[in-house]
């Protein structure tokens, strides 16, 4: 594809791979995967997941960076650390007077 346009990235679906990566910013396969070694498509807002041999790439990333981020219907507006809020009863303890609290939470030492 010689033109990759906001309606191409999103009919990716909601991952991709580097090769595509590299083409969709004009760089090569070699490059593309340097860049994901090192952390420079991670620099630049791209999120990248290592799985096993090979690396997934998070489309909405992609469109973000490219300034098209919102223009999708149903999508949320996406979590900064890249975590999704504590909302299990699992991960959560309650303290009276407190609320929930999340158990990494740093807590005081005990007297």
């Amino acid at each position: 594809m010689s033109t990759w346009t906001p309606e191409a990235i999103r009919a990716l679906g909601v991952t991709t791979d580097l090769p595509t990566l590299g083409k969709i910013f004009r760089v090569s396969r070699t490059r593309a995967y340097q860049m994901a070694h090192t952390g420079e498509w991670e620099q630049a807002g791209i999120r990248i997941v290592p799985l096993g041999s090979r690396y997934v790439v998070a489309v909405q990333s992609v469109l973000e960076v490219l300034g098209h981020g919102n223009a999708r219907p149903g999508y949320g507006t996406p979590v900064p650390s890249g975590r999704l809020p504590c909302t299990s009863s699992a991960e959560t303890a309650s303290r009276p007077g407190q609320g929930p609290v999340a158990r990494d939470a740093k807590q005081p030492p005990a007297r």
